[in-house]
C-alpha cells in the first residue's frame, strides 16, 4: 500500500515567540520515522511530509501540501497532532480526503492519546491510535488489506454508537525489534539543533530509550507509560555509528528523558563510542540524582560536552507540588559535580505552574544565577490534557482553549492563567528570567571565553539575537 505520514504545516513563529524564534531548534520527526520503518519493512511505500520543519526552511504551507498529496495519490493516511496543532491536523485531513475520499485516515500523537474522545471532533478520521503506533500502525494496516475489522484491535481508537471506544496497546518491551528511523525519508540535510545545542555541524537527534518512572504532575506520557525501556548499548553503538557513516553527523542530542537512568547502560554505550574511535560529540538529558563522579569521566571521554537537568524550580515547595522527587541541594550538588567533570550544564526551568507564586518565580530565577549553568532554558507551565497538573489547574486558574498557545514557550496568550499572576504579570517574568540570566557580565565573558572557532561565534550570535528579539 501507498502510505503518507504527515505532520501538518506548522511555521516555528507559531511554536516559539516571534522575539524567540531563532533559538527554536528544527529537529527530524524521529516518531513518524520509527512508524515509517516498520512500515518499509512490511513491504509498503511510504513518504512523510515533515510540515513544521518544511514550512520553517522551506516556506512550505497547505498548499504544497494539496498538491504533495494529489501527486502521490496515497491509500491511507497518517496525521500526527499535538495538542497545538488540532487545527492544522483537521485541516490536512481535509485536505487528504478531499484528494481521495476511500483512503483511510488514521490520527495519532499526544493529542488523540491523551484525550481518545477527541476522535469526535475528527469526522473525517477513520481510527485513532493510542499510545506508541511503531506496532499498532502496521496492525492496522495488515487488517486493512486484509479487509478485516479493525474496530477492537489493542492500541486503536474507534467509533462505537455515537461514542468512542478504544483499547490500550501492548507494551514495546524489546525496542531492538524496532528498525532504525527511515531518515532515508526526511530531508536531512534541513535539521539543526537550536545555536546554544550543538557544537560541530552536521548534528541531530537519537533516542535510546523511552518511557520515564517519575511522576511529574506537568509530564504526559499517555504515548509510551511511566514503563523505561530501552535499546541495547550495542544498537545504540550502532545507530550512532550509521549517522557517522551515513550521514557525516558529528554531534548527536540524545533524546531520552533520562539517558542514564540504567548506569551500567551508558558505561557499555560509552565504552562501545571509544573502542570504535568514533568521532562523535554529544549532549543528553537526565536527572540529577543519576549521575556520579565515574560515569561522568567516562562520558566526558566518550564525546559527552554537555547534560541538561529538569531543575524546574527554585522553590523546594514548588519541588514537592510538581513531585519532582528531588530538591534544590540535590540540584546544586549534581549541577557541581557535572562541571567538575568538564560537562556543561543546561538548566531547564518552568514558571507559571498552579498556586506558584511571583516571589516563588522570582526565586527560581535567583537560583538559575546561583547554579551558574550554561544553557538557562526558561518555560512556562502548561497543563496539556491528560496530566495531573491539567486537573489541578482547572481548580487554580483558567486553561486557554486556545490550543495554539500550548507550547512551554510564552505565546501572546498563555495556555494557563493563574489566580495570583495576570497573563501580562508571567510574560513580564518570562522575559526577566531570559534577560537578566544572560546579560550578567559573568556569564557573557565566561561565553568569550569558550569560543573557539567562527562557528561558535556564529551560534552565540544567533542566540543572543533570539533574548534580543532581533
Amino acid at each position: 500500500m501507498k502510505v503518507l505520514l504527515i505532520s501538518p504545516p506548522y511555521p516555528k513563529d507559531r511554536i516559539f515567540r516571534k522575539s524567540m524564534k531563532n533559538l527554536g531548534a528544527v529537529l527530524p520527526p524521529l516518531g513518524i520515522a520509527y512508524i515509517a520503518a516498520m512500515l518499509e519493512k512490511d513491504g509498503h511505500k511510504v513518504k512523510i511530509i515533515d510540515g513544521p520543519a518544511w514550512a520553517t526552511v522551506l516556506d512550505y504551507d497547505f498548499t504544497d501540501l494539496e498538491k504533495d498529496i494529489m501527486e502521490f495519490a496515497p491509500d491511507v493516511v497518517g496525521v500526527s497532532a499535538s495538542t497545538s496543532q488540532i487545527e492544522h491536523a483537521k485541516r490536512a485531513i481535509s485536505i487528504a480526503k478531499y484528494a481521495n475520499k476511500k483512503c483511510v485516515v488514521i490520527l495519532g500523537g499526544t493529542l488523540i492519546s491523551a484525550d481518545p474522545k477527541a476522535l469526535l471532533h475528527f469526522e473525517q478520521v477513520d481510527f485513532g491510535v493510542y499510545g506508541e503506533a511503531d506496532l499498532t500502525f502496521s496492525e492496522i494496516l495488515k487488517a486493512v488489506e486484509a479487509k478485516k475489522p479493525v474496530d477492537g484491535m489493542e492500541g486503536v481508537i474507534w467509533r462505537e454508537n455515537e461514542d468512542v471506544k478504544f483499547l490500550k496497546p501492548k507494551v514495546i518491551t524489546d525496542l531492538d525489534q524496532i528498525p532504525m528511523p527511515a531518515r532515508h525519508l526526511l530531508k536531512m540535510e534541513i535539521y539543526r539543533p537550536s545555536p546554544a545545542n550543538y557544537r560541530r555541524l552536521p548534528a541531530t537527534t537519537i533516542m535510546t530509550s523511552r518511557g520515564c518512572p517519575y511522576q511529574c504532575i506537568f509530564c504526559s506520557r499517555p504515548t509510551e507509560g511511566t514503563a523505561f525501556r530501552a535499546h541495547s548499548a550495542e544498537r545504540v553503538v550502532a545507530e550512532i555509528e550509521h549517522l557517522v557513516t551515513k550521514y557525516g553527523i558529528n554531534d548527536l542530542q540524545i533524546f531520552d528523558d533520562t539517558f542514564s537512568l540504567i548506569p551500567s547502560r551508558v558505561e557499555r554505550i560509552c565504552k562501545g563510542i571509544i573502542e570504535k574511535k568514533i568521532d562523535i560529540s554529544w549532549n543528553c538529558m537526565t536527572r540529577v540524582d543519576k549521575i556520579n563522579p565515574e560515569l561522568l569521566s567516562l562520558m566526558k571521554k566518550a564525546g559527552c560536552y554537555e547534560i541538561g537537568f529538569g531543575i524546574e524550580s527554585g522553590s523546594d515547595r514548588i519541588l514537592q507540588f510538581i513531585k519532582k522527587a528531588t530538591t534544590t541541594d540535590l540540584v546544586r550538588k549534581g549541577v557541581s559535580m557535572t562541571k567538575d567533570a568538564g560537562i556543561d550544564v543546561r538548566g531547564f526551568f518552568m514558571i507559571g505552574f498552579p498556586t506558584e507564586t511571583k516571589e516563588e518565580i522570582l526565586q527560581t530565577i535567583k537560583f538559575a544565577k546561583e547554579l551558574d549553568v550554561d544553557v538557562a532554558q526558561f518555560m512556562v507551565s502548561t497543563p496539556f490534557p491528560g496530566t495531573e497538573m491539567w486537573e489541578i489547574a482547572k481548580q487554580n486558574g483558567n486553561i486557554n482553549d486556545d490550543w495554539n498557545s500550548f507550547t512551554f514557550y510564552a505565546p501572546d496568550k498563555m495556555p494557563f492563567s493563574s489566580n495570583l499572576l495576570s497573563d501580562e504579570e508571567l510574560l513580564t517574568l518570562y522575559k526577566k528570567a531570559y534577560k537578566s540570566y544572560y546579560f550578567r557580565p559573568k556569564f557573557m565573558l565566561r561565553q568569550l571565553v569558550k569560543m573557539r572557532s567562527i562557528a561558535d561565534v556564529n551560534r552565540y550570535w544567533l542566540a543572543a539575537r533570539g533574548v534580543l528579539g532581533w
